[in-house]
């Protein structure tokens, strides 16, 4: 009986291998230790130089940390370079998270609209990638999910009859 429970093991892990695990997401605090905010000292392209090298996916989250008054709005890229004054900004206390959508993919920009700040340098622009592949609605099943498939009906067919004795 014992040594059916090794097979059965190495069936798991064989599945989980061929599926490939969801990648966990990462949780991006804005700033590093400086945070969201925009003091004298800090130039222009800080939050550019911040976001380089990092690979930001869909399902991640964006924390924007702050103290004192500021805010956080999700605009388009011409609100962006212009520093536009939006309305719609993004509600929290002295912290936001923005989490990124599953699918999220493509420019995402991110302003302060209180006094001059977004022209003080107080601006993010980050490239999103899709975590996964996307698939057209009517595309077959992935050849990993097929390979799963098979290996579980091998495997199973294997294993089943070692339990049973």
């Amino acid at each position: 009986m014992g040594r059916g429970v090794v097979p059965v093991d190495c069936l798991v892990v064989a599945i989980l291998a061929c599926l490939g695990a969801a990648a966990a997401a990462t949780e991006y605090v804005i700033g590093g230790s400086r945070g969201w905010t925009a003091p004298p000292n800090i130039t222009a392209g800080y939050y550019t130089e911040w976001a380089a090298g990092k690979t930001f996916a869909g399902g991640d989250t964006l924390k924007f940390v702050w103290n004192g008054t500021h805010n956080v709005a999700n605009v388009t890229r011409e609100e962006y370079d212009n520093c536009t004054k939006v309305s719609s900004v993004l509600e929290g206390g002295e912290m936001l998270d923005f989490p990124l959508p599953a699918n999220a993919n493509g420019l995402y920009y991110f302003i302060c609209t209180v006094d001059s700040h977004c022209q003080n340098g107080q601006k993010l622009a980050i490239t999103v990638i899709s975590p996964t592949p996307t698939e057209s609605p009517n595309s077959s099943p992935s050849s990993t999910a097929i390979g799963a498939l098979f290996m579980l009906v091998l495997l199973s067919s294997s294993i089943v009859p070692m339990l049973m004795n």
